[in-house]
């Protein structure tokens, strides 16, 4: 059958993983970090993590990068300075 994003098991925790890795890979720099979505027209929730149900959940990836030891610089470059 097709898989989803519940079926797929992927969770935004996999996805900060993946930040870790980039973060690693520049050194330590975030600076190749950002958040960038279609949540609010574009494809939709059919390929986000299954922890999504709305574009709302995002708010939780600042407390989760937190969490992993991501300054508060890093974060706020993380949801939009970095595309500045």
């Amino acid at each position: 059958g097709k898989t989803t994003p519940a079926s797929s098991g992927v969770k935004l925790a996999h996805l900060l993983d993946h930040w870790d890795h980039i973060r690693e890979l520049a050194g330590g720099s975030t600076k190749n970090i950002g958040i960038g979505t279609d949540l609010d027209g574009g494809y939709g929730l059919d390929q986000s993590p299954g922890d999504i149900d709305t574009i709302a959940d995002l708010q939780r990836l600042p407390d989760m990068l937190k969490e992993r030891g991501y300054s508060a610089a890093d974060i706020e470059g993380i949801a939009h300075g970095n595309w500045i």
